[in-house]
């Protein structure tokens, strides 16, 4: 099981570190391979009970709210309106002088 929770861990770690320009799913599965994580060592503590396995659910936990923190975060960024770029005005710019081209 901890062998198991380890390798878990080690590929959501590695997930974190990999540069996205939509990290929002990659974040969410970031946190479902943690909860996976989390059952496995809280079934393997329920045979072992030692001091460092509370420490490494501890920093579990930590890492879980950073993830849902962060994701929280992404989900309330604002929007960026498409009429914030100059393509817009451009090609509308670009459309009224043929209009107006062809009109006079």
């Amino acid at each position: 099981m901890l062998t198991l929770a380890k390798r878990k861990h080690e590929e959501a770690m590695a997930m974190v570190g990999t540069p996205d320009a939509n990290a929002l799913p990659r974040l969410r599965q970031v946190l479902q391979l943690l909860e996976e994580v989390e059952v496995l060592a809280q079934d393997a503590a329920s045979y072992v009970n030692s001091d460092a396995m509370a420490v490494a659910l501890k920093e579990l936990h930590q890492q879980q709210a950073s993830i849902t923190l962060a994701i929280e975060r992404m989900e309330n960024l604002p929007k960026p309106s498409p009429w914030a770029s100059s393509w817009p005005w451009m090609v509308l710019v670009m459309v009224a002088v043929t209009v107006l081209g062809t009109v006079g």
